[in-house]
């Protein structure tokens, strides 16, 4: 009967009080829910990637050699203990040159078992020439992609073909992010992945073996029996490749001891034929001299024939010169004869008619005048014979006077007639002779022509005959002389050909003697470098292995670190808002079994145990943990998880799924600590109360005396308030529990708000802090060990030139080992920088984080940063070493300690590095800062971005010899600004966790408050105080707590957030340790905001509060 009367008591406790029940059950949910929740996310994440790992068959292990990995490097590898497969692998980096820009693709052979990869879209590549990219490029199936190899070897020396076909696109979990790498060609920066079929690769060795360890797929990656598990296995291979090592080492002896026995034969061959070759020379040479001895024999006395020739010819020339002379003497007289009888011929012929026609006047007149003779004689006859016949009248007297006047007459007559004939004879003699002269002259005249022609036509064939004569005695001394000067030219050509000869027999002998001297030297070098293979034999150093985990993969361990920093998160933040829960739900349970002690000394008067009593409260206790509890690891793991690796999903887009199994290790934790704190502060509660009398039970507890409170001592600002702050004041005083409760409460809530705003703030200023106030250069070019001085000042050139480029800095950057005095260590980069220290100051600013105090380089010791210092616990001044251990640790001396969030670097002058290093200091890198504009025309910067037009910058210089890489700054900063992002879903989820506890918190502090202060606000009410009044009057003390539990909230956040922030911390990374004002402000006011939601949901609760309550007896 009295179980039942329990049983249905606890019952009825439920059913009156819901909301302290559901209150309990809530708070215990949410702080196991966020408990459990975030304590799984660490786990999850690590089941979720190594679900995603397993499924893809991710190899285990890694292994390169320097000689490559043969066939039987597998096969070893197999029978390593723990090994559980072992698989060869080929990958190389190629270039692709688009039309916008050069891209850098790792090329990889598909794997038959390890590394699969998952096919998004098409199909696996089948023959050579296909390939499957990553699914993060904006390849598509069908483009062909036509490789270059980027350095002087030929791509045909790696791959069967430079061209690819894209048949597929797809994803590996070998690149479980954005990240694809560095390569030392192109822009320095992978840009995707291409798988090919191993055939495509024609190499004589693999590059890499891939090694599955036995019983590690059932372990979970990240975790330190997975990680103790490869250790142990790569320890094993380790050992292994000393042995591999030695293998090869003997085989490529056994190779090269084979070659240089080829070497030698070949060199004695060499020896032999070069012998050979230099006697058959030296006898040419022989023969040559004696035929140039000849040849010059022959040379000379062909002149001298010529030179007799040449007299020969000269005085034929001579002669016939002369003979040419007459010739010409002769065609110039005949040319003037011809002249002479052309203009005699041509006068004669222009007189001739005129002479022919006086001729034949003449013969005419001759004829008139032979007539006018004859005709005259005639009458000269008749007149003689008239003075005749006269004369003999005359005579014989017969003549008359008159005969004789007339014979007188014909005497005169006839004397004048005779007179007349021999006038007229002697003119026809003389006009006879005249004319016969003129027919002479006429005829000799043409005689004259016809003989001047005749000769002159003689002389005309005889000069042509002459002309013949001499052409032919010309020709016949031309030819001669063209006979000489072939003959010359034949001595010419022949001296020439001596010439040459002698020059071929000079460089016969030059070669004779440069052939014997470099056959000597080719033999001597051929033994040097036979000697030097022997040597270098002796010498030959054991390959180099090198194994690697997991941890190597790109963005791989980035994805380790972030689970572990949600555990760091998981292992700080949900333990303080665990605990602010716990306590609210212990109040609620204090409370009430305080409330209950009348119905507790009742039922003890009734005869009830102690432990029937307090069964009561504890199974009230129980269930509302216990149910919270279970909805709380319900909900919790599942949703919180999920949340969180959904936000990293981000940067692992290639997940297939989340994996939020139950961890029921968490759960059982946070249960039992809820329960267990709930259960014994109930138990302890109903112990104390259950250790008095009924009679004292059954009577409320006597009212707490006021106090005077240290405000009333200071008259000036109690005198100032009025009742209602008074009243508010002392109230707070004497329920110092409830005081203290509620600020805590209130200053718990707030400072997880904080620190979750804290958190972001410290997370998403170090990019900005590490790449805008610390470092500023924008890139880093990495040098060749062995690089000249030519090749450095051509890159200095090269800077110099670049309009893009503002300036740049040669500098020395090493990784070494700090350690400290007690033996702690510490990777670092060491970096000496120039001492211009106005130059260094505009690559790297050296600061102190609080005080913002300058600092730069001296000779008096080193800066290094304050992670650094911090992992070595070194300070100012203080001494730590660098490693060495062939000559012993070298001691530095710490002259400042800087800012610095990414890394650990100690930087020194050259000055300082030769004094610790006793040498001088060798710069390996080079730093330079792009100007803030472009001042470049050429096409291909016009509109190009600064990231364009670093990377352009980039790609000049890995063309350049001596250039190893170029690594990029705001690659870095993408990449960490990329690992932040993730966390911004993590802390909102924090954020809001941490405001819906102050919201619970707030609620449950105020019912408590309430219910405690019931009898005294139905007071209020009757003493005439209105709804509202009543209402301002709680609000006050709310307010007021709620400003106080704020500020405590400030102080206890920044405290939390540095504790938290230092926790969550990687070793190689230092968060921001400020907290921005935003902060601050948003913090309060959604405390606030809770705080007045809070005051509104109580106002209907103070307006339900009966004012009989006051009329109650106490007794």
């Amino acid at each position: 009967m009295k179980k039942k009367a329990m049983w249905k008591d606890f019952y009825m406790e439920i059913r009156k009080s819901p909301g302290r029940f559901l209150s309990i059950l809530f708070i215990v949910a949410l702080g196991v829910a966020f408990f459990s929740g975030i304590r799984a996310s660490e786990p999850d994440m690590r089941i979720t990637g190594d679900a995603y790992f397993d499924s893809e068959n991710l190899m285990d292990i890694k292994a390169l050699s320097t000689y490559g990995v043969t066939e039987d490097d597998v096969a070893a590898f197999s029978q390593i203990e723990g090994v559980e497969a072992a698989e060869g692998g080929y990958s190389a980096d190629f270039l692709h040159n688009t039309e916008d820009d050069q891209r850098v693709l790792h090329v990889m052979g598909e794997q038959k078992e390890m590394n699969r990869i998952t096919v998004s879209e098409g199909r696996m590549p089948e023959t050579v020439g296909e390939c499957l990219v990553d699914d993060a490029s904006d390849y598509q199936i069908g483009d062909e992609i036509i490789l270059t190899s980027g350095t002087e070897d030929p791509v045909s020396d790696t791959l069967a073909t430079d061209t690819l076909t894209v048949v597929g696109r797809g994803n590996t979990s070998a690149y479980v992010s954005f990240g694809r790498g560095s390569a030392a060609i192109g822009t320095g920066s992978i840009y995707a992945f291409a798988v090919v079929p191993e055939d495509t690769f024609v190499l004589d060795t693999f590059t890499e073996v891939y090694l599955k360890v036995e019983g590690a797929q059932a372990l979970t990656s990240f975790t330190d029996a997975y990680d103790d598990k490869i250790a142990e296995v790569q320890t094993l291979v380790e050992d292994s490749t000393e042995e591999r090592g030695v293998i090869r080492k003997n085989e490529i002896v056994q190779e090269a001891e084979d070659e240089i026995a080829d070497a030698e034969q070949e060199l004695e061959d060499g020896r032999k034929k070069a012998e050979k070759k230099l006697k058959k020379a030296k006898d040419k040479i022989k023969d040559g001299k004696q035929q140039l001895k000849d040849a010059k024999k022959e040379i000379a006395d062909g002149k001298e024939q010529i030179a007799q020739a040449k007299e020969t010819l000269n005085a034929q020339q001579k002669k016939l010169d002369k003979s040419k002379k007459e010739y010409k003497d002769g065609k110039k007289a005949l040319k003037k004869g011809w002249k002479k009888y052309k203009k005699g011929k041509k006068k004669f012929e222009k007189k001739k008619p005129e002479a022919e026609k006086q001729l034949q006047s003449g013969k005419e007149q001759l004829d008139e005048l032979a007539d006018q003779i004859s005709e005259d004689e005639q009458t000269y006859q008749s007149l003689q014979l008239q003075i005749d016949t006269l004369e003999k009248a005359i005579k014989s007297g017969q003549g008359t006077a008159e005969m004789e006047k007339q014979l007188t007459q014909l005497k005169t007559a006839a004397s004048g007639m005779n007179q007349k004939i021999t006038a007229e004879k002697s003119a026809y003699s003389t006009a006879e002779k005249q004319l016969s002269a003129a027919e002479k002259e006429l005829s000799d005249g043409e005689n004259e022509l016809a003989s001047t022609e005749k000769t002159l036509t003689a002389q005309e064939k005889k000069l042509a005959s002459a002309k013949e004569q001499l052409n032919s005695g010309q020709k016949q001394i031309d030819d001669a002389w063209d006979e000489l000067e072939k003959q010359e030219q034949e001595l010419i050509d022949g001296e020439e050909e001596i010439k040459k000869n002698e020059e071929k027999l000079a460089d016969a002998r030059k070669e004779y003697k440069e052939g014997k001297k470099d056959a000597k030297q080719e033999i001597a070098d051929g033994e040097k470098e036979i000697e030097d293979a022997r040597q270098e034999l002796a010498d030959l150093e054991d390959p180099k292995w090198y194994v690697y985990d997991r941890t190597t993969l790109i963005e791989h361990s980035s994805f380790g670190e972030n689970a572990e920093r949600l555990g760091a998160i998981g292992r700080v933040f949900p333990v303080l808002f665990f605990l602010v829960a716990a306590l609210i739900s212990l109040t609620s349970m204090t409370r009430m079994v305080e409330e209950q002690r009348i119905s507790i000394g009742t039922m003890k008067a009734l005869g009830y145990g102690k432990l029937s009593i307090a069964s009561k409260y504890l199974g009230y206790a129980l269930l509302a943990t216990l149910g919270g509890s279970v909805i709380g690891v319900l909900i919790g793991e599942k949703i919180l998880p999920y949340i969180i690796i959904y936000a990293y999903s981000i940067l692992y887009p290639n997940l297939p799924q989340i994996l939020v199994p139950y961890d029921w290790g968490y759960g059982l934790m946070a249960s039992g600590i809820a329960i267990f704190c709930t259960m014994f502060a109930t138990f302890f509660s109903c112990w104390r109360e259950l250790g008095s009398q009924p009679s004292v039970l059954m009577r409320p507890p006597a009212p707490k005396n006021g106090r005077r409170v240290l405000l009333e001592r200071i008259r000036i600002v109690w005198n100032h308030m009025n009742f209602t702050w008074k009243s508010t004041i002392r109230n707070l005083m004497r329920y110092k529990k409830r005081f203290f409760m509620t600020i805590f409460g209130i200053g718990g809530c707030m400072a997880l708000m904080l620190v979750g705003f804290g958190l972001k703030d410290s997370c998403y200023e170090i990019a900005e802090l590490q790449y805008k106030e610390i470092q500023f250069y924008d890139a880093s070019i990495y040098l060749d060990e062995d690089i000249t001085d030519e090749e450095r000042t051509r890159l200095h050139e090269i800077l110099s030139e670049e309009s893009n480029v503002e300036r740049y800095m040669d500098v020395n950057m090493q990784s070494l080992t700090l350690v400290n005095e007690e033996g702690t260590e510490r990777e670092v980069y060491e970096c000496v920088f120039p001492s211009d220290k106005e130059e260094v100051a505009r690559f790297v600013d050296f600061h102190d984080r609080k005080t913002g105090e300058k600092y730069t380089l001296s000779d008096n010791g080193v800066i290094i940063n304050e992670k650094t210092a911090k992992l070595l616990d070194a300070k100012v001044g203080d001494t730590i070493y660098i490693k060495d251990e062939d000559e012993g640790n070298k001691p530095v001396r710490i002259e400042h300690i800087c800012e610095n969030y990414l890394g650990h670097y100690m930087y020194m002058t050259p000055e300082y590095y030769q004094s610790v290093y006793g040498e001088e200091s060798d710069n390996n890198t080079i730093l330079f800062i792009m100007g803030e504009t472009s001042t470049d025309s050429s096409a291909a910067s016009q509109g190009a971005s600064p990231e364009d037009q670093l990377e352009a910058v980039g790609k000049n210089l890995l063309k350049e010899d001596g250039v190893l890489n170029v690594s990029y700054m705001s690659d870095m900063e993408q990449q960490l600004d990329d690992m932040l992002r993730s966390l911004n879903l993590v802390i909102v989820v924090l954020i809001i966790s941490a405001g819906m506890l102050a919201f619970v918190v707030l609620y449950n502090l105020n019912t408590v408050n309430i219910a405690e202060r019931k009898r005294e606000l139905a007071t209020l009410k009757v003493l005439g105080f209105y709804d509202k009044e009543v209402a301002e009057y709680v609000y006050r003390e709310n307010i007021l707590l709620t400003f106080i539990g704020a500020a405590l909230g400030c102080i206890l956040g920044k405290v939390l957030h540095l504790f938290i922030i230092e926790t969550v911390e990687v070793d190689t990374v230092m968060f921001g340790r400020i907290i921005h004002g935003t902060s601050y402000l948003y913090s309060l006011v959604f405390t606030v905001l809770f705080s007045l939601i809070i005051n509104g949901i109580m106002y209907f609760k103070l307006r339900r509060i009966d004012m009989v309550e006051s009329l109650k007896s106490v007794e």
